[in-house]
This record gives C-alpha cells, structure tokens and sequence, in this order.
C-alpha cells in the first residue's frame, strides 16, 4: 500500500508508456492507454488498491461532550461584497429569515474587512445581527474563513441557540 503519489506516480509511468510495477508488487496492466474510457477504468483499478480515509471519523462529538460553536459546520452563508449598506441590511435581513424558516442552525455573513479593517459594512452588519432577536452567539471566522470579514452566528429558536 501507498499513498496516492503513488497513484500519480503509475499513472505517469503509464501515460509514458513504461512498464513499472505498482506499489502493491502489480504490474500495470498494459504500457499505454489512449481510449479515455479505458483510462477511467485503470485509474479506478489503482485507487482501489488504497485504503479509504474518513477525514471526518472521530469529528461527531461524545455523547456530553461540549461542542464549541466556532468548531459547528456553517449551514448556509451569504457574501455581501458589493453591496450597499442599504442592500447589505436587506439581504441580511432576507437571508436570516429564510434560515430559520429552514431550520438551519449555524450561518455565516461575509461582509468583507473595508478600508484599513474598519468597513462600513463589517460594523453595520454586526450590529444588525446583534440586535436580532433570533440571533444568539456570534464570532468571526477563522483566518482562512474570511477571518474579520466573516461572521458566524448561531441561530435561536424559542429562545435558545440550536
């Protein structure tokens, strides 16, 4: 077993037209492949010789165990980049009603960061989502989220953060 470099390795080989053997001790099935069809088939045949990776196994918390919000997936996300302060307020206004009526848990507004991190939007916006009666905890996003020019929010039914 290998890795998928390995995969991209052979498949190199392959499109080159050598023999190699496989990772695995296997040959490849045959020098060069020019029918795409066959390609695809090959390919699959060398990615199933790699185990599967759940990159998400283990990411469901213990029963008990505290979730921290900024850690929750964002359910749905609105991007107000290019938007007045006046379409910004209503889409946002808009885009929180209708996650409710959804049922979403967790949304994200990005209003971008302004001139020198002090954007017209980034303030207004927050504060509309703090005022909000059905919005309960917020933050920023982390760094590659958007970072200061995104913020999360937890929503509220009957009174408590889903």
């Amino acid at each position: 077993m290998g890795d998928f470099a390995s995969i991209l390795e052979e498949w190199e080989s392959m499109r080159r037209g050598s023999q190699r053997q496989g990772s695995d001790g296997s040959r490849l099935p045959r020098p060069h492949v020019t029918d795409p069809q066959e390609d695809t088939a090959w390919l699959e045949r060398a990615i199933d010789r790699y185990p599967v990776v759940d990159k998400d196994a283990g990411e469901e918390p213990e029963p008990g165990e505290t979730v921290r919000p900024e850690d929750l997936p964002v359910d749905d996300s609105l991007d107000l980049h290019g938007y007045t302060l006046a379409e910004a307020l209503t889409a946002t206004e808009q885009f929180v009603s209708a996650s409710l009526a959804r049922g979403l848990r967790k949304v994200m507004v990005i209003h971008g960061k302004g001139r020198n991190g002090e954007g017209v939007l980034r303030r207004e916006v927050r504060r509309y989502l703090e005022r909000h009666p059905s919005v309960g905890r917020m933050g920023y996003a982390r760094g590659p989220d958007g970072g200061r020019g995104a913020l999360w929010s937890l929503l509220r039914y009957g009174g408590q953060d889903r």
